[in-house]
């Protein structure tokens, strides 16, 4: 038996693979992580909206930046069994201070999400084209130049933001801050 095992063992020394000396050194690279932009606002800010008319509960809501008008109007209860949900777009998205007003079945509301009533600031956010004719110093065009800029940049951050629209200076921008708002 002790034979056996002698021969095992010399055969598997002689045929074993030979050992060689490695002196590569590997390493794993793991590539960097990209940082995402910093953006100055926190990713979860929340807004205020005041919603009235047709909705259970009327009143003014903190929902997160962004949010769809439906979600504010879920909030405040869902929608009253009067509503007129063909005069609203409730798939819009909610900015600070924005008023949503739910008409009633048959009522002729040309209310806009962004002004309840002459007087009140434009937020130029979410205002349309309409909603600029009553600023005094900004016409039809300006308007659409307004509307034009926001949808290829997004919201703007402040009012002077607006003196980056073609036709807007800071003189004109002295003239319209008192009417209109972010």
């Amino acid at each position: 038996m002790s034979i056996l095992i002698v021969g095992i063992g010399s055969y598997w020394w002689v045929n074993r693979a030979p050992v060689t000396k490695n002196d590569l050194k590997t390493e794993i690279k793991v590539p960097k992580r990209v940082p995402e932009k910093e953006n100055s606002a926190p990713k979860n800010k929340l807004v205020a909206v005041d919603i009235q008319g047709a909705v259970k509960k009327p009143g003014v809501y903190q929902l997160k930046e962004n949010s769809l008008v439906q979600t504010a109007i879920q909030l405040a209860g869902g929608l009253a069994d009067n509503a007129d949900t063909k005069q609203i777009n409730q798939a819009k998205r909610v900015s600070d201070q924005m008023q949503v007003y739910v008409p009633v079945i048959g009522s002729s509301s040309n209310v806009s999400t962004s002004t309840s009533a002459t007087g009140e600031k434009v937020n130029i956010n979410n205002a349309k084209a309409e909603d600029f004719k009553n600023v005094t110093g900004i016409g039809p065009k300006k308007a659409e130049k307004i509307i034009a800029f926001r949808e290829k940049n997004g919201n703007f951050k402040s009012l002077h933001d607006l003196t980056k629209v073609s036709g807007i200076g800071e003189k004109s921008l002295d003239s319209l801050k008192d009417q209109l708002t972010v």
